[in-house]
């Protein structure tokens, strides 16, 4: 199960709540992840006593899992206990909007802190001859965001964890071979920020597999807690990618679900100019100008933003605070503003 959100439902009067998860086996590993798993090693140039290593070996684990598609999922919530509409899909994942039992609704207008709760537990139901799964019980945690507020939307490599993405070989090694490290200053700034009653919802490039090591990093780290929401990652996406317009970028049609979840909360964008956060952050901003009113991009030294990004992205300016920082405290009065 992966932290998702709820949100309140002004029109019919009560909670929705989008629970979300992957069912696996570690018993086989498919054949394209074991041909993708040799194409990492030499990309990463890594000796056999890395590859060995604790850190290579828990962060790969959750490549080397088998999708189980078509199980039914049954979720647990107090007394009540709810079956989901459709079953699991080729991916092995699971997903679905949920109306929140009255009694475990909270008041819609709590304002000042989040309404945090470990609120659903999932029963994975298996028939008799499905003799490969074992049955467990799994808690996840559901993030109930009030109507109305201040959220932030932050990015996660190079924003607030060292990824150094503009490099490919620097990348896989931060990712797969060394301890993971956060971005200097960003933990009190969130920290400051989440001490005056702003939701967090971290949306990142990273895949779904990197979700275990992420969510310890941010625990470990005391970063505040909010939905997660990553990317799926499948063998056939990687061998054959393609450009794609901004528009059709995964993390555009992630950001873009949220501010329709919660169109009366006020959201400021999170991110970095290593890669496409500028670019993907101008065009939510004009689509939604009434709920978006503030950009922050850390600029990276390894990828700083030139003058024809930073004149697009000042472009929204008319309507949108655009800030481009390079240490965390030159942000950290933005928030009040907008309370």
């Amino acid at each position: 199960m992966f932290p998702s959100l709820g949100y309140f439902d002004e029109k019919r009067g009560y909670w929705k709540v989008l629970v979300h998860g992957r069912v696996y086996s570690t018993a086989t590993v498919p054949l394209g992840t074991r041909i993708l798993l040799k194409g990492l090693k030499r990309a990463m140039k890594a000796t056999p006593e890395q590859i060995s290593s604790d850190v290579f070996q828990q962060r790969i684990g959750g490549f080397l899992t088998k999708p189980v598609p078509r199980r039914r999922i049954v979720l647990q919530l107090g007394e009540h206990r709810l079956q989901l509409k459709r079953r699991t899909r080729g991916s092995g994942v699971f997903y679905s909007l949920l109306r929140l039992p009255k009694d475990h609704a909270p008041n819609p207008s709590t304002k000042g802190q989040s309404v945090e709760r470990n609120v659903v537990a999932i029963n994975l139901l298996r028939p008799p001859s499905a003799t490969d799964l074992v049955h467990q019980q799994v808690v996840g945690n559901v993030h109930l965001v009030p109507p109305r507020g201040l959220s932030i939307i932050s990015d996660i490599d190079d924003t607030i964890k060292k990824t150094e993405a503009t490099s490919r070989r620097e990348m896989l090694a931060n990712t797969f071979l060394r301890p993971f490290s956060v971005v200097d200053g960003m933990v009190d700034l969130y920290q400051a920020w989440h001490a005056l009653g702003v939701e967090f919802h971290y949306v990142s490039s990273s895949p779904w597999q990197l979700y275990q090591p992420l969510a310890d990093l941010c625990m470990t780290s005391n970063f505040p807690a909010g939905s997660m929401h990553l990317r799926y990652f499948r063998i056939r996406d990687e061998m054959f990618k393609r450009w794609r317009p901004i528009r059709n970028n995964k993390k555009v049609g992630i950001i873009a679900a949220i501010l329709k979840w919660l169109p009366k909360r006020k959201f400021i964008l999170v991110g970095d100019s290593g890669e496409k956060d500028p670019e993907v952050y101008r065009f939510l901003a004009k689509r939604f100008p009434e709920q978006v009113v503030a950009v922050l991009i850390r600029d990276l030294q390894t990828r700083p933003l030139d003058k024809r990004r930073t004149r697009k992205l000042q472009s929204i300016s008319d309507h949108c605070e655009v800030q481009i920082f390079q240490k965390a405290p030159e942000v950290l009065g933005i928030v009040e503003r907008y309370l």
